[in-house]
Formats: C-alpha cells, sequence, structure tokens
C-alpha cells in the first residue's frame, strides 16, 4: 500500500458491499494517519455509478457517517470515482461524533456511563467534547476508527436495513 493516497477529499468512492453490489462515499476529510470521515449514500448499486449520477447529493442525502482507516481506498479495493463537482469542504463540515466513556462501577450499576460529544479536528483528532444525554449521543455516528473490511460490513447493513445504527457495547 502506498503512503501516498490516490484520492483525495471531496472524492466520491465506490464500496464493494459484502452482500453484494456497492455503496457510495464521499471523503469528507482526510486525517494524517491514514484516516478518513466520509458520508456514505444508498441505495446499494448493482454497479459503480458514474459521477454525473452522483452530482445532486448533499449532507442530507446521507444514510451513514463513518471514521475510517483508508487501506481500501489505497490497496485499490475500492474504486475512486471522481470528486465532487465544484467541491468545496465548507459546505461539508466534519460532522460531530458521540464517544462513551463507561467504568466498572456503572456497568456494575447498570448505568450506560458519561455520553460525549466529541468534534474532530481537520487532522481528525478530537479537538474538543462536551458531556451530553444518552439521547443526543444516539442521535450522534459513534467515534470509532475502523478498517475498511468493517465499512463495508456495516454499510451493508446502514443501506439494507433503514434505521439500523452501529451497536454500542453494553447500552443497548
Amino acid at each position: 500500500m502506498s503512503d501516498n493516497p490516490s484520492y483525495s477529499e471531496g472524492d466520491f468512492f465506490a464500496v464493494p458491499l459484502k452482500t453484494g453490489g456497492f455503496g457510495v462515499g464521499l471523503a469528507v476529510c482526510l486525517g494524517v494517519k491514514h484516516d478518513v470521515v466520509a458520508h456514505f449514500f444508498g441505495p446499494v448499486r448493482e454497479s459503480v455509478p458514474s459521477i454525473d449520477e452522483l452530482v445532486d447529493l448533499t449532507e442530507l442525502n446521507s444514510a451513514h457517517i463513518e471514521h475510517f482507516l483508508d487501506d481500501g481506498l489505497r490497496d485499490g479495493s475500492w474504486e475512486v470515482i471522481g470528486q465532487y463537482p465544484e467541491w468545496d469542504a465548507y459546505d461539508w463540515p466534519i460532522p460531530k461524533f458521540g464517544w462513551l466513556q463507561r467504568s466498572a462501577a456503572d456497568s456494575a450499576n447498570n448505568s450506560p456511563g458519561q455520553a460525549f460529544e466529541v468534534e474532530l479536528d481537520e487532522n481528525l483528532r478530537a479537538a474538543r467534547q462536551k458531556k451530553v444525554s444518552i439521547e443526543h449521543f444516539n442521535s450522534l455516528p459513534y467515534e470509532i476508527l475502523v478498517g475498511s473490511k468493517d465499512v463495508e460490513i456495516t454499510l451493508a447493513l446502514a443501506l439494507t436495513r433503514p434505521g439500523w445504527k452501529r451497536k454500542i457495547p453494553d447500552i443497548e
């Protein structure tokens, strides 16, 4: 795998799904350690779409958001489709994520722990966090850095099961 990625912020890419077909992602921020934050869009496609089929997608069309390692993009198993027309990172801010802190006492008391909203900086490192309610936490994508193979599985679930969200151990 190359250290120089063959993709950039604002690029659409196709993710082969474990259940067949492809999901589409849009890289909104690239980190310094081969990590990416992306929005993913449905529906499941039978083949890799052209850039012309994607130009009308917006943040509101996003079906899933993930922070992941870019191994699938770097090794070429995920195909780069092309740059979002007139890409402007200000139109696609880095989303806020949820993070849960649990102690042994929380587990023993059947408490969900403390929930936080996390803001990532332009290097995809936690810049700020604030304590939030469990309800608010549940509305956020969960901050967990996963590999490309995990994204292929979770994206298949997100695109084929409306309302699906990654399970967080011990609270659901």
